[in-house]
């Protein structure tokens, strides 16, 4: 059997692999084939003693049926047929120190597992609390996981390290996933926590990979913490918006968190989201879990009293909810008001964009105009765009003047004459659209068509026809401006219910102020009855000491429908609403605008709280729905 021990290396135990605690055919052969080299010279040697010497003949043809026999065996072990697919992750079966250690004096931490291994990103899936000012070297050697330590260590502090995804096994990517270990510098180990979810603000839903920090509520400059110094303690939130820290002190902290787009754990960047608590937060200690303190030290962290400053009005959340807290997570806006836009965008219109509505903005030009260039201005719904049409070819450039500041005054010549970009010729169409739902004209709704610009003019024609039902009219058709500017234009005449229209027009039947008319169209409507629809019926209580409530009607795709304001107990009326699913909100109006705001960090403001009914509404055609319950928002 020496030929035996030679293919295996001489090592004393090739049936075991030390990583899996116990006997592996797989490694055997693979120690069998490794040795194949060096047996093929033993054979010769055998070979030749053989033929020198007869009476070794035997032991010769023994020897060569052995390995071929072994040889079958270690190709069907290393090429199975079938078999279970691996779905465990990687277990670890040491770690080096033991974790939740206590007194930790050296560099690195070990972790040894029971097979190879993969790192995924370690430097932005590896988290360290309290964060490093240096990143540690985070290094794979087989099946071990090394995380050495650039920096000395800060005394008397408990240290956690999350691993999040960064772990995989090597060959079906399992995610060892979520691990926590922790160490202390000192004799007592933190062992307090604090959980909760971070959403968006909103649209309320869960945000993933948002860097939740903690701050000491003994450190002074809440107002700018997050925008200067790095936190005491960060966490980073789940595909469900969840986060958890461990290892805190029995303490308040202040909480913030950030999307953080250059990933250095401040909020300093103007495109960065950020949400916080307008209240310290004190950590919770799990029953189960107490502080790790060493054996032979009477000290202990409850022991120690927080101070904290006496110059802030922050209160304190109780521990019922420090495991169930919520951030809403916004985009600030810039308040400076600022011309982003001011050009000619198509013939016949000027453009300016402001960053905020323009209520304070003054635009004007210095000449005299023509009446022939129809100039009319118009405010977007926001009032954040102005946009004016005027006729084109009735003048070549104008002079415009622009003040949005006491300190700015903006004045510029533009060119008038449009250059089509696209080479084509003529001029394009006006477009007309309608406010029928499908080919349904709501109860007690005019027919009202409506222009992307405004209209000057509707002129009647003979060629014009009105259909109700099988009889027909022509001629006397005629539609009236429905508001300021000649964007909207309505039917006069008399509907019914019930029956079914049709309208046929020609063309160059509106014209608008920039020279265009429409192409000749026809509408096909019915006139709906009541009992097509239902109506919801519903008082609304607003919170005490709130200047207004935003009730919005939705839809269940979540698109608006309805917007309604209220500044004390109301009976809420939604006529004539399509069958199908309804939700409400309610956005707690605390500036007063009408609209959702969002927060600010710096000026202390939280966004705007959005208050769902909390059930969906069903509303079936004939049937009114009359919410006997009253909906005390914020209660």
């Amino acid at each position: 059997m020496l030929w035996l021990f030679f293919a295996i290396g001489h090592d004393p135990t090739p049936f075991f692999d030390h990583g899996h605690h116990g006997p592996s055919p797989f490694g055997f052969c693979k120690r069998i084939l490794k040795g194949l080299t060096g047996l093929g010279f033993f054979l010769k040697k055998t070979y030749l003693c053989a033929m020198l010497c007869k009476k070794n003949a035997v032991a010769l043809i023994l020897g060569l049926l052995i390995i071929a026999t072994l040889s079958q065996h270690c190709a069907n072990v290393v090429s199975p047929v079938g078999g279970p697919k691996d779905i465990q992750p990687p277990m670890i079966v040491e770690t080096r120190p033991e974790n939740r250690s206590v007194n930790f004096d050296g560099q690195r931490i070990d972790l040894v597992f029971d097979e190879y291994l993969v790192l995924d990103n370690a430097n932005q899936n590896v988290l360290i609390s309290p964060p490093l000012a240096v990143k540690p070297t985070i290094k794979l050697n087989n099946k071990t996981v090394s995380v050495r330590f650039n920096e000395k260590l800060a005394p008397n502090t408990t240290y956690t390290i999350h691993f999040g995804n960064a772990i995989k096994d090597l060959h079906e990517g399992n995610v060892f996933k979520d691990y926590v270990y922790s160490f202390a510098i000192g004799a007592i180990l933190d062992t307090f926590s604090l959980a909760g979810k971070v959403i968006s603000a909103q649209e309320k839903k869960p945000v993933e990979d948002v860097f939740v920090t903690l701050y000491d509520a003994d450190r002074s400059g809440f107002d700018t913490l997050p925008l200067t110094t790095l936190p005491n303690h960060i966490t980073k939130t789940d595909k469900e918006g969840r986060f958890r820290f461990q290892g805190l002190a029995d303490k308040d902290y202040f909480v913030f968190a950030v999307k953080d787009a250059n990933a250095n754990y401040y909020f300093d960047l103007p495109n960065e989201e950020a949400a916080f608590l307008d209240t310290l937060v004190h950590a919770v200690c799990p029953k189960s879990a107490p502080p790790i303190v060493q054996s032979d030290t009477t000290a202990s962290s409850a022991d120690s009293t927080l101070t904290v400053p006496s110059d802030t009005l922050i209160p304190t959340l109780g521990d019922t909810k420090a495991l169930d807290l919520t951030l809403y997570l916004f985009s600030e806006i810039d308040s400076t008001q600022m011309l982003l836009e001011k050009k000619l965008v198509d013939e016949g219109q000027l453009r300016f964009v402001f960053r905020h509505p323009a209520h304070n903005v003054r635009i004007a030009t210095p000449e005299i105009l023509p009446d022939s260039l129809n100039l009319v201005k118009v405010a977007s719904p926001q009032h954040d765009t102005i946009s004016w049409y005027f006729t084109p070819k009735v003048k070549d450039s104008l002079w415009v003047s622009i003040q949005y500041d006491t300190l700015i005054n903006d004045s510029t010549q533009y060119n008038l004459v449009w250059k089509d970009k696209r080479n084509q010729t003529g001029t394009k169409p006006l477009t007309v659209k309608n406010n029928l739902n499908g080919n349904c004209l709501m109860p007690e709704k005019d027919l009202i068509f409506t222009f992307t610009e405004p209209v000057l003019r509707y002129l009647k024609q003979d060629s014009a026809s009105f259909a109700a039902d099988t009889l027909v009219s022509y001629g006397d058709l005629n539609f009236v401006k429905d508001d300021e500017y000649g964007f909207r234009y309505r039917l006069q005449k008399q509907l019914e219910e019930g029956v079914d229209y049709s309208i046929s027009l020609p063309d160059s039947a509106f014209f608008s102020v920039r020279g265009r008319t429409n192409n000749a169209f026809n509408v096909r409507f019915h006139c709906a009855s009541d009992n097509e629809f239902g109506n919801l019926f519903v008082t609304v209580v607003p919170p005490e000491n709130l200047k207004k409530v935003v009730v919005l009607l939705l839809n269940d795709r979540g698109n608006q429908l309805d917007k309604q304001v209220i500044t004390e107990k109301t009976k809420m009326e939604f006529w004539y609403l399509p069958p199908g699913k309804y939700k409400l909100q309610a956005i707690l109006d605390a500036d007063g605008n009408e609209k959702w705001s969002t927060g600010n960090y710096r000026a202390g403001f939280l966004p705007e709280t959005i208050v769902d009914f909390g059930k969906d509404l069903e509303i079936r055609g004939g049937w009114d729905i009359d919410l006997d319950e009253e909906w005390k928002i914020g209660k």
